[in-house]
C-alpha cells in the first residue's frame, strides 16, 4: 500500500504545482485555484495520516467536476491532473 500511497501523493503534489503556475494567469481564477489547493491540501494531508476514506471504485473526489466549471481550456494539464488523481483514487485506494 505505501508505494500506492506515495504515487497519489505524487499526482497530488504535481496538481497543487500547477495551479500554483496558473495563479495571475486568467482573471478571477485566483480564488477557485485557491480553493482547489486548499482541497488538494486537505486531501494528501489525509492521505498522509491514513484518514482517506477508500473509494471502493464507486466513490469520487469532486475534483474533475469541480475544475471542469471553470477552467479553460477543457484540456488544460489542470484538469488532466485532476482527472489522473480521480482516476488513481478510484482504481488504486
Amino acid at each position: 500500500m505505501e508505494a500506492k500511497k506515495q504515487e497519489f501523493l505524487q499526482l497530488i503534489d504535481r496538481a497543487i504545482g500547477l495551479s500554483e503556475k496558473m495563479e495571475g494567469t486568467t482573471p478571477n481564477s485566483t480564488e477557485k485555484l485557491n480553493t482547489l489547493v486548499s482541497e488538494l491540501q486537505r486531501i494528501k494531508a489525509n492521505v498522509m495520516s491514513d484518514r482517506l476514506q477508500p473509494s471502493e471504485g464507486t466513490i469520487t473526489l469532486g475534483l474533475a467536476r469541480e475544475v471542469a466549471d471553470w477552467v479553460e481550456p477543457l484540456n488544460s494539464p489542470l484538469l488532466d491532473a485532476v482527472g489522473a488523481i480521480e482516476l488513481y483514487y478510484q482504481q488504486q485506494l
